[in-house]
């Protein structure tokens, strides 16, 4: 098992919108996805899948 922790950028920007009171949705809930699997995709993937999410 990995013991290094995963960063999840995802969660840190579902966690900043709720506390500011921006609702969720299912495009957000996608860009969550996405954004948490950055360390293993890569940041070039991460950006192509990005652009291709919520069309």
């Amino acid at each position: 098992m990995n013991a290094k922790k995963r960063f999840k950028l995802g969660d840190l920007i579902a966690k900043i919108t709720k506390a500011l009171g921006i609702p969720h949705c299912l495009k957000c809930e996608k860009r969550r996805v996405i954004l948490n699997d950055l360390q293993e995709a890569g940041l070039q993937e991460t950006i192509k899948k990005l652009k291709d999410c919520c069309k």
